[in-house]
């Protein structure tokens, strides 16, 4: 110990000595830990298909969950870390969502993005609702899939909500008084919004004259359109997706079904891969156009197409609307424990996105309009936004 009125040479030394050791003991015992947190990511997953029946449809989305990623870490990512997103095929069934719902949850994922059917949301909603992970479908529109639980929402409109937008569209600008409604017996997709665009149609003064079923693994589809050909529907209505709409349809004109044809957002413009310019002249919904003028909206489409290309479907708005809201939902909960992200979510209110301002209500289904269109001459006109 130094014991002069001043210390030594000597003294000074081991004072010196002293000090450096306690700065390097206070950098090992708080530095350290910092920059090990300033490695760590947040995990986010996403979950459709890669393979199997609905691969073809739902593979983009993974395209859609990478660019918004990827905005999100140029911005500086999440809670002073970067976002790693997991992918995660569904196979294309139920069972195989639910399976990679739970490998998300084994793996870390904070919060889950998916899956674009209704019955793969459905399987997989279960399974995050129990582990209370906060999951947003971005293209599930059956009403069942938030029913499941609070810590369940979307981003998509739901079936109730576009099957009486499209009700009224038939009524009001198609002038239809009749319909047909073909529905896939195998899909709760097609099944919810064939319910309920005929509970609308019928209650807004319109005559569904048939309600047709069909399996879309093994069908007789020329046998389903005679009967509609004698049925001689004002309009055709069939909310499928593109292998069974574009069959029908491509079908439907080639025997000379004359009633308009309309269908949902399960199809888009990629209908003229299907089945050429046969595909001219078909109504159907959608979430999003990139003819909405607003500022986000023309800011994405100018970002995106930038780097990959013109943008075809509006499934890409909607998943990077579902990651950007989940973005802040996560910084206004200042963290990433499950309840506390879940809580800001359902808290979502006037959020301006790509595809609408988004708020969510009790049910953690969005409130906002949906889109009409039609193809015609190779590409997809706007017609207008209908609030239903």
């Amino acid at each position: 110990m130094c014991s002069q009125s001043l210390p030594s040479r000597d003294c000074l030394f081991r004072l010196d000595w002293y000090a450096a050791c306690l700065t390097v003991f206070l950098f090992m015992t708080f530095a350290l830990p910092v920059s090990s947190f300033a490695e760590d990511t947040v995990k986010i997953a996403m979950i459709t298909a890669k393979t199997g029946e609905a691969a073809n449809s739902n593979i983009i989305s993974f395209k859609g969950a990478r660019f918004a990623v990827d905005h999100i870490n140029k911005k500086g990512g999440l809670l002073d870390r970067k976002v790693q997103l997991l992918e995660y095929d569904n196979l294309s069934t139920p069972a195989g969502s639910a399976e990679a719902a739970r490998q998300a949850v084994k793996d870390g994922a904070v919060a889950v993005v998916g899956c674009n059917w209704s019955s793969h949301s459905l399987a997989m909603a279960k399974v995050l609702q129990k582990a209370k992970i906060p999951m947003i479908s971005h293209l599930s529109t059956n009403s069942a899939v938030t029913r499941v639980g609070d810590y369940i929402f979307r981003i998509c409109f739901t079936d109730s909500f576009q099957g009486l937008g499209l009700a009224r569209f038939a009524l009001d600008q198609l002038n239809a008084k009749t319909a047909v409604v073909l529905v896939d017996v195998d899909r709760v997709y097609s099944k919810g919004l064939a319910e309920t665009f005929t509970d609308a149609f019928e209650r807004l003064g319109g005559e569904v004259v048939w309600r047709g079923e069909y399996d879309s693994s093994n069908n007789d589809y020329d046998a389903i359109l005679q009967t509609v050909a004698v049925k001689n529907p004002d309009v055709l209505f069939i909310p499928g997706g593109y292998n069974d709409v574009s069959l029908f349809f491509g079908r439907a004109k080639e025997l000379g079904v004359r009633g308009h044809l309309l269908s949902a957002d399960g199809i888009g413009i990629r209908m003229y891969d299907y089945i050429g310019n046969k595909a001219d002249d078909i109504y159907f919904s959608t979430h999003w156009s990139k003819s909405v003028d607003t500022p986000e909206s023309k800011a994405f489409v100018e970002q995106y197409e930038k780097v990959y290309g013109p943008i075809q479907e509006d499934t890409l708005a909607l998943v990077y609307d579902s990651f950007m809201v989940l973005g802040e939902a996560i910084k206004k909960a200042g963290s990433v424990d499950g309840a506390l992200i879940r809580n800001a979510l359902a808290d979502t209110s006037g959020y301006r996105g790509v595809t609408g301002t988004i708020r969510f209500d009790e049910h953690g289904d969005p409130v906002k309009p949906m889109v009409m269109n039609k193809l015609k001459f190779g590409g997809m006109m706007y017609l207008m936004q209908v609030y239903p």
